[in-house]
């Protein structure tokens, strides 16, 4: 994330965990229906260059919190709460740097999935290899 200043990676990482504590059972299914219509919207379009490396993990995440939302999968709140927040912000297309902006519009979302997994790093390789193993 070398394209954002250090002041907007701070704000970035105080929103973050100041909207962990905020998170709602309301937000939390509207982040699985805005993070869905955004991901398919983008499949249909064509993924932003600036988030192929990330690709597969955000659609990692939407499922991660959709199999939570059934009751297939089991999580820890605060890790539902980040995945949420995650899903929410890249849904957003006017946050620190909006999306409609060619090439650098998707770094701040790249920064705030990258921050989740770091957050959430073992409960998302643990539903990795939930789902490598059929989703037992």
């Amino acid at each position: 994330m070398r394209y954002l200043e250090k002041n907007d990676k701070t704000r970035l990482k105080r929103m973050f965990h100041t909207g962990l504590d905020s998170i709602d059972d309301k937000q939390i299914k509207q982040a699985e229906t805005r993070g869905g219509s955004k991901i398919s919207r983008l499949e249909g379009s064509g993924i932003p260059e600036s988030l192929e490396g990330l690709w597969q993990e955000i659609k990692l995440l939407y499922g991660m919190i959709s199999d939570s939302i059934i009751g297939r999968y089991k999580l820890p709140y605060r890790t539902i709460a980040a995945v949420s927040f995650t899903l929410l912000y890249f849904a957003n297309p006017f946050d620190l740097i909006p999306d409609m902006i060619p090439f650098v519009g998707y770094i701040d979302d790249a920064f705030v999935v990258s921050l989740c997994i770091k957050f959430i790093g073992i409960d998302l390789e643990k539903y990795r290899k939930w789902i490598q193993n059929g989703k037992k």
